[in-house]
């Protein structure tokens, strides 16, 4: 079943963020505005002044609310979002709401067949807060750390002293732009459900980037360097009234633009899993549990290199236009599995001493223009 979520981001002007206090005042404006709607996670928009180092602390420029809304109808959802364009406050200039889609890992076939080329992808992680060390000195320093490494550690396309591009290569990160990162409050604690104006008292249960993506130049790099190789253009004086192509990808091409190169792929992807399996036994020492990981992780770490026949009939294929149906056809699906699969494989494995294992996600965020509340409730 698709789960989803409202995402309310209210942004704050430029004296909101100058102002102590602030963040609570408009979040408890925003509470009453939502009434008993329930609201699973608070996330401040986390900005460094320019200059600075990604990991300072930062300010918040805004609040973001997620809402689930699995547990409305379609005319409930609706009238939850129209209702969101009606708030206003004096230390607000802007609020706005997009649907978050949590993708399974790897992407159900449902999701594959209607995977947006370009959009937008959250990938979200929860803090383990010194879970699996004994030592006094080793939890408070997990704690203490684990939100500036996973601000430097959790975008894909950031450069420096402790991130993780290195990870993935150029043209990878060419799929990839525009971060913003969250600070992630969850409202359910031991006590029970607090509202979201009082979690922001509390420290971060997690961390969240924001990107933008866009598969489209990727995959048309893509199809070309694999003319030849992997498919073979028709024969321009070839008259066959139903002409039909092979694409056939088994063999590896010498580019970063094949996935084989994706980091789930890597020469080291054993050590990986083994690391998350060593600090699940630590953590949790659920057998269950620890198998699931690893299947999970085996999935996703798996290769899929499928054979095609294109043909005039199903495809619309004339000589002229292979390149865009390899395109379209073959290559984006393709690239697109692979694309969630390798973002999905990092974050299960990159700081498993910092992320919790198996409370990772991504979410595909659906904006308010465009977006059909009712077919996407109902998929």
């Amino acid at each position: 079943m698709t789960q989803l979520q409202v995402i309310w981001d209210v942004l704050f002007n430029g004296k909101a963020v100058t102002i102590k206090g602030s963040d609570k005042e408009v979040a408890a404006a925003m509470d009453s505005h939502l009434g008993n709607v329930q609201v699973a996670s608070v996330l401040r928009w986390n900005t460094v002044l320019e200059g600075q180092k990604v990991a300072a602390a930062g300010f918040t420029s805004g609040l973001r609310y997620m809402i689930p809304i699995d547990n409305l109808d379609t005319r409930g959802a609706q009238a939850l979002v129209d209702s969101l364009g009606a708030f206003a406050h004096s230390l607000v200039d802007l609020s706005k709401y997009s649907i978050a889609e949590a993708l399974d890992f790897p992407l159900s076939r449902s999701v594959k067949s209607r995977f947006p080329v370009l959009g937008k992808l959250a990938l979200q992680t929860k803090f383990t807060n010194g879970l699996g060390y004994t030592d006094h000195t080793k939890i408070k320093s997990s704690m203490k750390n684990q939100t500036k490494d996973t601000k430097n550690g959790l975008d894909p396309i950031r450069d420096g002293k402790g991130s993780s591009s290195s990870l993935f290569s150029d043209a990878f990160r060419s799929l990839l732009s525009d971060s913003n990162w969250f600070l992630v409050l969850s409202t359910s604690t031991e006590d029970g459900v607090q509202s979201p104006e009082a979690v922001l008292s509390r420290g971060s249960d997690g961390g969240m980037y924001e990107l933008n993506y866009d598969l489209r130049e990727f995959a048309a790099t893509l199809t070309e360097e694999s003319r030849n190789h992997w498919w073979t253009p028709l024969d321009p004086e070839d008259i066959t009234l139903n002409p039909t192509l092979s694409f056939d990808p088994s063999e590896p091409i010498d580019s970063e633009f094949d996935p084989s190169s994706f980091h789930h792929h890597g020469s080291k992807i054993q050590k990986l899993i083994e690391n998350v399996i060593e600090w699940e036994e630590k953590q949790s020492g659920d057998e269950d549990f620890i198998e699931e990981l690893e299947y999970t992780m085996g999935r996703l770490s798996r290769e899929k290199r499928l054979s095609r026949q294109i043909t005039g009939n199903d495809h619309g294929l004339v000589s002229g236009l292979e390149s865009g149906i390899i395109t379209n056809k073959v290559i984006l699906p393709w690239l697109s599995e692979e694309f969630v699969n390798c973002l999905a494989f990092f974050i299960m494995t990159r700081k498993p001493q910092y992320w919790r294992n198996g409370q990772s996600q991504i979410h595909l965020i659906h904006p308010s223009d465009g977006t059909d509340i009712d077919l996407l409730m109902n998929q």
